[in-house]
């Protein structure tokens, strides 16, 4: 049964919720603490227009003659920013109106007793007082309330409702914790469907925007992009080879097919017949190298990161290398020279380079002419090792030097008849080179021949030696 996905099981909602708790008990946390500490009121100097007033309403008090402390609380003033507060000395029993920012008033009134000409400063108040007046022979205090005419806006959010009070941080932190959650998870997201269309076969698929980034989720969506590019050349180049490795076998296959039928043929002399054999031969031979190598140059691909380095003699690997040439060259009369600068230490992987430099060799005897002569030159240039190897052939044509280290690539297809090549050794000789973060170059020389050049690092070690590019 398919599971379909939980919204709430995601990292932006676990982002968004987590830091959404964590901002609110932060304000919660806060203003408990705050109202623990802040001063719910003080005392401060009585105003004289307070004063003043308070002379007033004392002489409206005892002109009207109120019967009841109720009559005084409902006495309207001029200004409606202005209440009369009426405490029963007996009872200590507060009148006023009902408006719910008189309470702290008068709870403050039930609790203190206040003799003196006072001014006492509240949140959103000032009361002063007392005015004592005397109603059925009980004794009453009068105290004026004005609203502070000068606005806070602190003053003023805590005027407004708790629930107003409470929602107002949380619609803002909620409005910007989904933004913030928006902009970690939509990269990660788009990392997400690029990997996903990748894996169906879009190689040319890469995350576009996240990669502009200039912090840690951008440097993973470069590293992905990079990845997916990587990827996609060796895909591209697997492919190539495939069809490159089908090609190549159609024609000995088909050889072989005409020999062997020709064979069968009645009537065949035995001179003819065993003509037909050696050709069978030849390309069961063929078919046998071209897989060979194939297998060589697959398996240097695969185990690349499996490399064994070690410290090597470079000099002392192209002489056993020149010397196992040297058989092959016998035949063609062939010399080969070795000129070099003496013990030339890296590391490497023996196995490796002397796969290269054999291939490398063997190529050069095949396409030089008989009685030639090839030079192998060894120095360093302070940053690599150099290894050059010079022969005195037909060269190659200009445009096709670039091409040269491509799988099965052959400049000439009637003589690679002749010589049995397949097209991989060089490719092979580039595989092995660029394990080791060298570079591998053919270049014409300018009287004849070709010159293939290897430039090997000085300093070798595992961390920069993995990878083909």
């Amino acid at each position: 049964m398919l599971k379909l996905p939980n919204r709430f099981s995601s990292i932006g909602a676990k982002l968004f919720l987590c830091f959404w708790l964590i901002i609110i008990l932060t304000i919660g946390i806060t203003r408990l603490v705050s109202e623990q500490f802040q001063p719910k009121s003080f005392i401060a100097p009585s105003h004289h227009s307070d004063i003043a007033k308070l002379d007033r309403i004392k002489r409206t008090i005892f002109r009207r003659s109120p019967s009841n402390p109720q009559q005084i609380v409902d006495l309207q003033l001029k200004r409606p920013d202005r209440e009369l507060l009426v405490k029963n000395m007996l009872t200590n029993e507060v009148l006023s109106s009902k408006t719910w920012h008189i309470a702290n008033l008068s709870n403050f009134l039930r609790e203190n007793n206040l003799n003196n000409l006072t001014t006492v400063k509240f949140e959103f108040f000032r009361m002063t007082g007392p005015i004592a007046v005397e109603i059925n022979n009980i004794p009453y205090q009068v105290f004026l309330a004005s609203r502070d005419r000068k606005f806070r806006f602190g003053s003023f959010m805590l005027r407004l409702p708790t629930w107003i009070r409470i929602g107002i941080p949380v619609i803002i932190s909620s409005i910007f914790l989904w933004l913030l959650a928006r902009s970690l998870t939509k990269p990660l997201i788009a990392m997400q469907k690029t990997a996903a269309s990748f894996g169906d076969g879009e190689f040319t698929a890469r995350v576009p925007l996240a990669a502009q980034r200039n912090d840690e989720i951008g440097a993973c969506a470069a590293s992905f992009n990079l990845m997916a590019e990587k990827l996609e050349q060796n895909i591209g180049s697997h492919q190539r080879l495939m069809a490159d490795v089908s090609h190549e076998l159609r024609s000995p296959m088909t050889r072989l097919q005409i020999a062997l039928g020709l064979a069968q043929q009645e009537n065949i002399s035995t001179e003819v017949l065993q003509k037909h054999l050696q050709r069978c031969e030849l390309e069961v031979s063929r078919l046998d190298e071209m897989i060979s190598n194939v297998l060589s140059l697959s398996r240097m691909e695969n185990t690349i990161s499996q490399m064994e380095l070690m410290s090597v003699d470079l000099k002392q690997l192209l002489e056993l290398c020149i010397e196992d040439a040297q058989y092959i060259a016998n035949e063609k009369s062939i010399n080969i020279s070795f000129e070099n600068s003496g013990e030339c230490l890296t590391q490497a992987d023996p196995n490796l380079l002397a796969s290269a430099f054999n291939n490398i060799l063997i190529n050069a005897v095949k396409y030089s002419n008989d009685k030639d002569e090839l030079t192998v030159r060894l120095f360093n240039n302070d940053k690599h090792f150099v290894i050059d190897i010079i022969d005195n052939g037909t060269g190659v044509p200009a445009a096709d030097l670039s091409k040269l280290f491509e799988p099965f690539y052959r400049v000439a297809q009637a003589r690679d008849r002749a010589t049995g090549g397949t097209g991989l050794g060089m490719a092979i000789a580039k595989q092995a080179v660029k394990a080791h973060k060298g570079n591998i170059t053919a270049t014409n020389n300018d009287q004849k021949g070709l010159t293939v050049s290897i430039e090997l690092p000085i300093v070798m070690d595992k961390n920069n030696g993995h990878g083909i590019n």
